[in-house]
């Protein structure tokens, strides 16, 4: 004992000025690592890429700019796999869009994961769900929530989406009918003409896909859809607001050090917390009654074991699990968050974005309608991809409007990423792979791969569903002399935006303040159908025409929409089946080069349900009403992890929103007058 008090007796602390030297020191030889040891030895150093990204976002801001055309114009020069830059232009990134490098980086999941402060901004929002883990603890969660999408699993679901989307449709007829009637996405507006009707189409639906997964993923009926005024209809409220935009310092610094948001939370921390913690609580409410009914044998029939809450905990139940295979509580309730956010904004802006495009395009919604309205009333699960034309649609809203912009990955070792396309580096040498070093990232732009003209063709950034049934459909008779330009995308075309990018709008789009029957579909028509015969009658269709400047291109040809037993154009055909356009090359995704839904062993799980919920929507609202874009109203998309429409001037005081104009396409008998909230 005396040894050590005569030891701690000759223990000196340093002074204040050694004190200073060493952290001085310290931070010199940290900055020296970080600015020069690592670009020095970084094995992308000697990738081609752009110039410049020596700001505090490097390139991050032009990557993630959803109007600009800088990517492309990179892709053009650089080719398809290059390096970019992270913060003050030390940090090299690996940008490509080569599908073997993608496919090696989606598929190596055990190496690959989410960067750290991504998943700190996820798991913002999605607490400890499916989204947020990573290996084993992803694996087994996977393993769980997977079983709800089987097929009697869809089949159940799309029943739910069905209801969900007549009590839309319902909603909006009694809107158009009552112009004095009004709901939180369509406020009393008595100025426009008879039977038309202003609706914010993203705030609607959200409130749908929201109802949805509360059903699909704890069975609880939220209803904020039709009761706004309700329990379901203040969480939606709460959960809605907690995705406005964000900025100040304290939410970056909460993203690079979580705890500090413990202390000083940001506005964005407490809105999240103000909309999750009510939602959290009711899951755990949700999970203890549950546990009980399982425990008293009270859910047996199979209609009680279809939402995801009953199938983790009956999970948990299997006998030979050890603890460290069991889901944990915070895990279990996450998963509502997860699908919440994960399975309820994506869809829903997908939605809303392919209906806008529809209104953009009428010659397109006319002929989709045409399809729609040779079908029965319902659109049964087992014919959900028996209409071509829809499906297309769909494939096309999906391809051009991706809800997922991009995503990173962080390498967790040293690793080598083999390329389908040599890449020549800047000292000559010509590589059939790609070496990345641990801590490395790697930037997949989804968008950017679904615009890319050497995979889609020089009218990638077109918005033409028939690229989808291989042909070029010939009017029967001559069209109308009224010509439209071709399809531009409202949203990717960098030519031809929507709208001037105003100077309010930043890099990343958002606006910045100055200062079971098994029933079959029925076709309404008596004539029996041959083999040659049209599938469903078309009204307007594209031919190609040479353009002023020579160059062949398609160009819309549109006349006033004939009765649906009058078809103008003869799409006899019209193929059975969509299939991916020849042109385009192999490639990871549901579909070749389709990474709205990522791949790999984290590819969307829900996904299919996501196609159920956009083809029925679509289905149910096409039917029975025509939708114009509203004059003079500029549109822009924002990225909040998904991308969401808003209008200009409006995005930091009412959020996202796509209001667009409806009318009733046929004519319905009167709805009731005594419409309510919880009705």
């Amino acid at each position: 004992m005396r040894a050590v008090y005569d030891a701690l007796a000759v223990v000196r602390l340093p002074t204040v000025f050694e004190t200073i030297c060493a952290l001085l020191v310290l931070s010199a030889v940290l900055l020296l690592d970080i600015f020069v040891l690592k670009p020095l030895t970084s094995p992308l150093r000697n990738l081609p890429g752009p110039s410049g990204g020596r700001g505090m976002d490097g390139h991050s801001s032009v990557i993630m700019n959803l109007h600009g055309s800088t990517v492309h114009e990179w892709i053009e020069k650089y080719g398809t796999t290059f390096m970019v830059k992270g913060p003050f232009a030390v940090h090299h990134r690996l940008f490509t869009l080569d599908p073997r490098a993608l496919s090696h980086v989606l598929n190596h999941s055990q190496i690959y994961f989410k960067s750290p402060l991504l998943r700190n901004l996820v798991r913002r929002y999605m607490k400890e769900g499916l989204i947020v883990a990573e290996g084993e603890r992803h694996k087994i969660q996977r393993k769980v929530a997977q079983r709800l999408f089987s097929r009697n699993g869809l089949r159940g679901m799309s029943e739910a989406v069905e209801e969900k989307a007549v009590q839309l449709r319902d909603i909006f007829q009694n809107l158009i009918h009552n112009p004095r009637l009004t709901t939180p996405y369509s406020p009393s507006n008595e100025t426009l003409p008879p039977g038309s009707r202003e609706i914010d189409i993203y705030a609607s639906t959200s409130r749908c896909t929201f109802d949805i997964i509360g059903q699909v993923g704890i069975d609880h009926t939220f209803d904020s859809t039709g009761d706004w005024e309700g329990e379901g209809g203040e969480l939606f409220e709460r959960y809605e607001k907690m995705q406005m935009p964000f900025y100040g310092w304290k939410f970056v610094i909460g993203l690079i050090f979580p705890w500090f948001e413990r202390i000083m939370p940001s506005d964005n921390k407490m809105l999240v917390d103000r909309a999750m913690d009510p939602l959290e609580k009711l899951s755990q409410d949700i999970m203890r009654e549950r546990q009980r009914e399982i425990d008293e044998g009270k859910r047996e029939a199979a209609s009680d074991n279809r939402d995801l809450l009953t199938l983790m905990l009956r999970s948990n139940m299997t006998k030979g699990m050890t603890p460290d295979q069991k889901l944990r509580d915070d895990e279990i309730t996450g998963q509502l968050a997860t699908f919440m956010f994960a399975g309820s904004d994506t869809t829903a802006g997908t939605i809303a974005m392919g209906l806008y495009q529809l209104a953009k395009h009428p010659e397109i919604q006319d002929t989709l309608r045409a399809e729609l309205l040779a079908c029965g009333d319902n659109l049964p699960y087992d014919q959900i991809d028996e209409l071509p034309y829809l499906d297309a649609v769909v494939k096309e809203v999906l391809r051009i409007n991706p809800s997922l912009p991009g995503t990173v990955r962080q390498a967790q070792k040293d690793d080598i990423i083999p390329l389908s396309q040599p890449v020549k580096l800047t000292n000559g040498k010509i590589v059939n792979e790609i070496k990345i070093r641990k801590g490395q990232l790697i930037h997949i732009p989804i968008e950017h791969l679904h615009t890319s003209t050497h995979i889609w063709g020089e009218d990638a950034k077109v918005f033409n569903p028939s690229r989808f049934l291989g042909l070029n459909l010939e009017p029967t008779q001559t069209p109308s002399t009224a010509t439209f330009p071709s399809f531009n995308s409202p949203w990717t075309s960098p030519s031809t935006p929507l709208d001037p990018i105003p100077e309010s709008v930043n890099s990343s789009g958002a606006e910045v303040e100055k200062g079971d029957s098994n029933p079959k579909i029925v076709r309404r028509s008596s004539v029996p159908l041959s083999p040659m015969t049209p599938m469903f009658p078309a009204h307007s269709t594209m031919s190609e025409r040479k353009s002023s400047t020579g160059d062949e291109r398609p160009t819309q040809i549109y006349s006033p929409m004939p009765t649906p037993t009058t078809p103008k154009f003869d799409l006899s055909k019209m193929p059975r089946k969509t299939s991916i356009p020849t042109l385009v090359p192999p490639g990871p995704g549901v579909w070749p080069n389709f990474m709205t839904f990522i791949d790999g062993p984290r590819r969307c799980i829900g996904y299919k349900l996501a196609l159920i919920e956009i083809k029925i929507m679509f289905f149910k609202l096409i039917r029975d009403f025509e939708i114009t874009p509203k004059e003079d109203q500029k549109v822009w998309r924002w990225n909040m992890m998904s991308t969401r429409p808003y209008v200009e001037g409006t995005l930091h005081t009412k959020g996202s929103s796509l209001p667009i104009i409806f009318k009733q396409y046929k004519g319905d008998p009167e709805p009731d007058q005594t419409f309510h909230p919880s009705q």
